[in-house]
């Protein structure tokens, strides 16, 4: 009985499907087959046909079947298919080169601005355009095609703007600060309209609110990232000024010697070579931190100015700290200072000599220290040397020049 009823609709549930989406003959076999027997079983419990038929349609939908086709279609695919394994074999590629990139940068082995920069162009150039042409093709209902554009150009803006940071390139500063743009007035406003559209005004306001604070966040993040910049820019512009100010003291230095030769300071000689002597062991020790830090990231040779590795925070552990010469250093600075201390007899110099050679006293525990130069950058590290250095020149300079006029 139940089933002849189910016969004589049967071209009425194929008609309705149909109706709802349905178009692809195997797939039409399988639902049919699906609808009749869920039909049977709400019937055999005593209900009539057309409350059964109708509860069978209401729990189906009508979005359901166009999506259950379109999968199916795509699973049958192969030509897809195989471009979907493909965009995943290369996002787990990129994403292993660029961990392993990560892992080498952090440990400061070679080869590691390589393995970036090759995952870097692989996520960006192959994997998100892939991911977004396949995700836009797995939808039933194809949206507007622009908020994939943005998502990718946000993401791939990100992603260009961390790299060209990381590895020192020109160009890093407008990239962050293009990308912050791109998504504060490309992404989050599409969003937003976006979620208006699916949710109405009264549901959207906690994606609002979160999207808008993840806007903040990444506007406060990359501030960060240019503060940091700009506070190495600062370091290696004071420490270029300081090598300038060194060498100045010190050709005032070479005249004041040329005057110590002549016989009126006879008895002052040895005391001023002495000072000069020591002083030039302290400049020496510092260059060789300074060169030490600059072969540590690879860049032997190089001007400060023109060194990749600048935010390197191993450097200085490893030249000043862990080789010992930080220590070596500071004993022969405060040896150095105790020694002028003690030539020098006015109270105003020796006030004067005091505040160049401060690095030698407790500031040392601070900015000197293990702790002051375990946590800085090699800039930073390298400015402090410089300063050092013109500390150290000065005082030079002024001891020379008291006993001069002794």
């Amino acid at each position: 009985m139940i089933a002849a009823v189910i016969d004589d609709n049967y071209d009425r549930i194929r008609k309705d499907l149909i109706r709802l989406g349905l178009t692809y003959d195997r797939l039409m076999d399988d639902m049919l087959d699906h609808v009749c027997c869920m039909v049977e079983e709400y019937m055999a419990e005593g209900k009539d046909f057309e409350s059964s038929y109708h509860q069978v349609l209401d729990t189906i939908g009508d979005k359901s079947l166009p999506e259950i086709q379109h999968q199916t279609l795509l699973n049958l695919d192969k030509k897809f298919q195989r471009m979907k394994n493909f965009t995943y074999l290369f996002g787990l590629s990129s994403a292993i080169i660029t961990i392993l990139g990560s892992l080498f940068k952090r440990m400061h082995w070679p080869g590691a601005g390589i393995l970036i920069t090759v995952g870097m162009v692989l996520i960006v150039l192959v994997f998100l355009p892939l991911y977004f042409i396949n995700n836009h093709r797995e939808q039933s209902e194809k949206k507007n095609p622009i908020y994939a554009i943005v998502g990718y150009f946000s993401i791939a803006l990100l992603l260009a703007a961390a790299t060209f940071k990381i590895m020192h390139w020109p160009g890093a500063g407008y990239l962050i600060y293009g990308s912050i743009g791109f998504i504060l007035i490309g992404f989050i406003p599409l969003y937003v309209v976006n979620a208006f559209q699916r949710s109405g005004s009264e549901k959207v306001r906690l994606p609002y609110i979160v999207m808008l604070l993840v806007g903040i966040a990444c506007v406060m993040l990359m501030g960060n990232v240019n503060m940091a910049k700009d506070l190495l820019d600062m370091y290696q512009e004071e420490a270029l000024a300081n090598q300038e100010r060194v060498e100045a003291v010190q050709d005032r230095t070479v005249l004041l010697l040329e005057v110590a030769q002549d016989s009126t300071h006879a008895k002052h000689s040895s005391t001023i070579t002495r000072i000069h002597d020591q002083a030039r062991d302290l400049q020496v020790m510092i260059t060789a931190m300074q060169k030490g830090m600059i072969a540590y990231v690879g860049q032997a040779g190089a001007p400060i100015e023109e060194v990749k590795g600048k935010d390197n925070r191993m450097a200085g552990r490893e030249v000043i700290l862990d080789s010992g010469s930080g220590i070596d250093f500071i004993t022969e600075a405060k040896q150095f200072a105790a020694m002028l201390d003690e030539l020098v007899r006015d109270p105003l110099i020796n006030a004067q000599i005091e505040d160049h050679m401060e690095f030698a006293g407790s500031v040392f525990d601070v900015e000197h220290g293990w702790e002051g130069v375990e946590s800085s950058p090699l800039m930073k590290n390298y400015f402090k040397n410089t300063d050092a250095a013109k500390g150290i020149a000065l005082a030079e300079n002024v001891a020379i020049s008291y006993l001069l006029n002794q």
